[in-house]
């Protein structure tokens, strides 16, 4: 059992991007509000997606006693820094400011941009992840990004495909 649970943990892949999905839709308010976004991700031990957190902050988000307003698919909303209370309808959020930046984090199952593959060496040999629970060896463990934004474009009479470009950042959990 406790061979499980540690494959569990060595095999999960976090995925932390610090990039804007197109979840992250244009805010509204009297004050100019910026809106950071983070996306993380619980991740199979084949690279697939398990899970995914969104955290966002609305970073200059009015005078205490005003409403910020904001646009956002995620599912699960919850304000993780702070007293701040929001209505929902829908997509749109209002929220209601005590004068500081607004921090929540919520679900989501949009397809990302940025798709993860992982494959696993023992002592050489490509294996499956299951089966070096226990086992000894050499452990090469290699990660392979594919980005799935490319969108064709004709610039300069010329086609090309482009490219959002994401700063992608791994971590595991042994």
């Amino acid at each position: 059992m406790k061979g499980k649970q540690l494959m569990k943990r060595a095999l999960s892949g976090v995925l932390v991007a610090g990039l804007s999905l197109a979840l992250a839709a244009p805010m509204t308010s009297l004050a100019e509000v910026k809106k950071q976004e983070s996306v993380y991700v619980i991740a199979n031990a084949d690279g697939s997606t398990k899970s995914i957190t969104v955290s966002d902050q609305l970073q200059g988000a009015g005078t205490a006693g005003s409403t910020v307003k904001d646009v956002s698919e995620l599912t699960d909303i919850k304000n993780v820094k702070g007293d701040e209370t929001f209505d929902q309808s829908g997509q749109n959020l209002t929220w209601n400011t005590a004068g500081e930046d607004i921090y929540y984090q919520g679900k989501t199952d949009k397809e990302l941009p940025v798709s993860m593959e992982i494959k696993y060496e023992l002592d050489g040999k490509e294996v499956d992840p299951a089966s070096i629970v226990g086992k000894s060896g050499k452990l090469k463990i290699k990660l392979s990004y594919k980005n799935n934004t490319g969108v064709n474009k004709q610039i300069n009479g010329k086609a090309a495909n482009i490219i959002t470009p994401f700063v992608m950042a791994t971590g595991f959990i042994l």
